[in-house]
C-alpha cells in the first residue's frame, strides 16, 4: 500500500522539526510526506524548502485552520495516487515504529475505515482529549478483536491513517469548520462506512491541553461546529442526538464559559453567533478535486502527480 503523511502546519516551527524527522526515520518508510503549510509567519515554509527538499511542501497562501488544511492534504494525498493518509498536525511527533502497527491493520480483511493510534505527553501519560471513540456494536467489536484492536467510532487527526478508497466516495473533510471536531466529523462518515480500529501498539506524542480555559472568540467555533455534527449525523435522531437537545446542552456549556471569560462582549458576541450558525447554516461539501480544480494551471501542474 501506498502511504502519504499530511502535516497541516501553521507557526509552530519547532514542533515541525520534530515531527518531520519523526516521520523520515520511520520503520515502515513513508511513499509521500504533505506538509500544508498554512501561512506561516515563523519560517516554516523556508525550513522545509532548504532542509527537507524531497518533502511536498503545499502552501495555501491563508490560515485556512487545521479543517482547510485537512481538506487540501487529503486532495492531494488522493490526487498523487496514495492508498491511505496519516494526518496530523505539525505538533503531532509519532514514534519511529508507529507507522508499522497502523498500516498492518489497514491491510487486514475487512479492512478498516480507519486506524488510530495512541496519544501520549512527554511524560507517557495518555492525553484523555485525543482518546477516540469506542464503538458499542457488538459486532465490530468482534472485527476489531480478531484484527487485534478495540473497534471505534471517531477519533482525532493525531495520527490518523485513513482508507482513501473511502475518501474518493465522501465529501472532503468540511474547511468550513476551521477548527475543532472537523477531524470527528469525518472519522465519524468513515466509521458509518466501514468501522474504526484503536492500534495502541502505535503511539504519538502530543501536548497535553486539558483543563479549563477561556475560549475566548474560539467558543464560537466549538458550539457551531458540534451543532453542525449533530445536524449532519443520519437520523432517525435518537432524543440526546437532536439538534434542540444539543442546543440546551452547549448552551450550559457555554454559561459555564462565561464565569471564566475575560472578554464578556466576546463571549456574547461568540455564543450568540456559534449557537445560531449552527442551527441556520451548514457548512460547504466539496468532492474530491473540488479543490484542485481551483488551482492555476502552472499550480495544476506542479501538484497534479506524486513527486
Amino acid at each position: 500500500m501506498s502511504v502519504a503523511a499530511v502535516v497541516v502546519s501553521f507557526n509552530r516551527l519547532d514542533y515541525l522539526k520534530k515531527c518531520l524527522t519523526a516521520l523520515e526515520e520511520q520503520t515502515r518508510p513513508l511513499d509521500e510526506i504533505i506538509v500544508v503549510e498554512n501561512g506561516s509567519t515563523d519560517g516554516s515554509a523556508d525550513y522545509v524548502r532548504q532542509n527537507h527538499p524531497g518533502i511536498t511542501l503545499f502552501e495555501t497562501g491563508a490560515n485556512l485552520g487545521g479543517a482547510g488544511g485537512f481538506a487540501w492534504g487529503l486532495e492531494l494525498a488522493l490526487k498523487h495516487g496514495h492508498s491511505l493518509a496519516w494526518l496530523m498536525d505539525d505538533d503531532a511527533e509519532p514514534r519511529r515504529d508507529a507507522l508499522g502497527p497502523l498500516v498492518a491493520a489497514m491491510e487486514s480483511e475487512p479492512r478498516p475505515g480507519f486506524a488510530a493510534p495512541l496519544v501520549e505527553d512527554e511524560t507517557g501519560a495518555v492525553v484523555q482529549g485525543n482518546l477516540p471513540a469506542v464503538s458499542t456494536d457488538a459486532n465490530a467489536q468482534l472485527v476489531a478483536r480478531k484484527l487485534g484492536g478495540i473497534a471505534l467510532t471517531h477519533t482525532t487527526f493525531v495520527g490518523a491513517l485513513v482508507d482513501l478508497k473511502l475518501s474518493a466516495a465522501m465529501p472532503l473533510p468540511y474547511a468550513d469548520f476551521f477548527i475543532w471536531f472537523d477531524d470527528v466529523e469525518y472519522t465519524k462518515r468513515l466509521a458509518r462506512t466501514s468501522f474504526g480500529i484503536h492500534v495502541v501498539e502505535a503511539r504519538m506524542k502530543h501536548p497535553n491541553n486539558a483543563g479549563k480555559k477561556d475560549m475566548g472568540g474560539r467558543l464560537y467555533y466549538y458550539l457551531r461546529n458540534q451543532l453542525w455534527i449533530t445536524r449532519l449525523s443520519p437520523r432517525p435522531w435518537s432524543l440526546t442526538q437532536r439538534p434542540l437537545f444539543r442546543l440546551a446542552e452547549l448552551s450550559v456549556l457555554a454559561l459555564h464559559q462565561f464565569k471564566i471569560a475575560g472578554n464578556k462582549r466576546l463571549w456574547v458576541s461568540s455564543t450568540a453567533r456559534g449557537l445560531a450558525h449552527g442551527m441556520f447554516r451548514t457548512p460547504a461539501a466539496l468532492q474530491p478535486g473540488d479543490l484542485f480544480a481551483t488551482l492555476p494551471p502552472e499550480k495544476r501542474k506542479q501538484f497534479g502527480s506524486r513527486p
